[in-house]
């Protein structure tokens, strides 16, 4: 299958070598934020710090859905795509904007993913 077939402008913009990337970037971050938990329950450190979890949180959050949804904000920005070892620029401007819209949308819903998380996970144990 060919990269302009592969391509869909707001859909799809990575392909398996970058998604596999990406769902090991979320787990990495993942495990990072359970640590980071670890860490502050099994110390004597303020709870307040449990706040901090949102950054892997989000981070994590972005990457799980980029992978799920073979589509990259970062490459979406910058006007490109990227299919295993093939990388191209995305050369209609209606497409770009679309892609920035969609990469956009994605940062979004990881920065929310990352806030709702972390926001339950310090009540549940604020309330402890």
């Amino acid at each position: 299958m060919s990269v302009s077939s592969q391509y869909e402008a707001g859909v799809c913009n990575i392909g398996g070598s970058e998604r596999r990337r990406r769902r090991r970037y979320a787990a990495v971050a993942f495990v990072a934020a359970l640590a980071y938990l670890v860490v502050v329950l099994a110390s004597s450190l303020p709870t307040l710090l449990l706040v901090g979890l949102f950054v892997p949180l989000a981070i994590g959050f972005e990457m799980a859905l980029q992978a799920r949804r073979a589509f990259c904000a970062s490459l979406a920005l910058s006007g490109e795509y990227a299919f295993d070892d093939e990388r191209g620029q995305v050369a209609d401007s209606d497409a770009r904007r679309t892609d920035r819209a969609a990469g956009l949308k994605l940062t979004v819903l990881g920065i929310a993913g990352g806030a709702v998380t972390t926001a339950v996970v310090y009540g549940v144990v604020s309330l402890l």
